[in-house]
């Protein structure tokens, strides 16, 4: 039951908190599609903001996924990634014994904006590559890619090279190996095109990283975005002193 008294937590929390029980004593199993808004407006008798603003919190917090045309659909738990080790996303989730799948490709060479190319160490107006790739496992979107490369490495321009691990390519076809990288972490809302990608409502809180690669030599190799559905990928980090 609700509570409505003066100094009580405030409503939206409480249906929030209630739903997130009956998640993790397994009343709803992932997969399991939650009431209706409507539904649990008046399940709870309370205002359709209020369970709206539930059920975001809701998805913020990793328990659902909102999808277009199913509802509010209770999700398994979140693919984890450790940040000890360099590792490209398909044989991360190889290992984990996920199956990785490729659905969109587009490989471009295009003109660097002043930012790009600095990170690049490259001169604005200098050529790279972009590749973009929609990469998904089990058969649910995951993560779209924006990799910047640059032009020298020669690399083909047959889309269907791309569809398995980048880093594997790069080792085939020019003989490099990621030797470090820099990564930041931030999260931001979806745009259209992440919306469409991504399979979330357009203003869902998304997962971006962004990779600074570099070989052997310690040049820089690949400047990478990464933008994850923040309801289904998590990062840890473990730390001895």
């Amino acid at each position: 039951m609700l509570d409505f008294t003066k100094g009580a937590p405030p409503l939206y929390y409480q249906i929030k908190e209630m739903l997130k029980d009956k998640i993790e004593n397994e009343e709803y199993l992932p997969g399991d599609i939650l009431p209706s808004e409507l539904e649990l407006q008046n399940q709870y008798n309370v205002s359709r903001i209020t369970v709206s603003q539930a059920v975001k919190e809701l998805a913020n917090d990793g328990y659902v996924s909102r999808a277009r045309g199913k509802g509010t659909v209770v999700i398994s738990n979140k693919i984890e990634e450790k940040l000890n080790k360099i590792m490209s996303f398909t044989d991360e989730m190889k290992m984990r014994g996920f199956e990785p799948t490729t659905k969109f490709v587009k490989v471009n060479i295009v003109k660097l904006n002043k930012t790009i190319a600095k990170l690049l160490e490259l001169s604005k107006d200098d050529e790279a590559y972009k590749i973009e790739r929609l990469r998904y496992v089990n058969g649910s979107p995951m993560v779209f890619f924006v990799t910047y490369l640059r032009k020298s490495l020669n690399l083909p321009l047959d889309e269907s090279r791309y569809m398995d691990s980048l880093y594997g390519l790069l080792k085939k076809n020019n003989n490099l190996t990621i030797s470090k990288v820099k990564e930041n972490f931030e999260a931001v809302a979806a745009d259209e095109q992440l919306s469409e990608c991504l399979d979330v409502d357009i203003q869902t809180p998304v997962l971006k990283r962004t990779r600074l690669s570099y070989d052997m030599s310690g040049n820089v190799l690949e400047y990478t975005i990464c933008y994850y559905r923040a309801d289904k990928y998590k990062y840890s980090v473990e730390i001895e002193v």
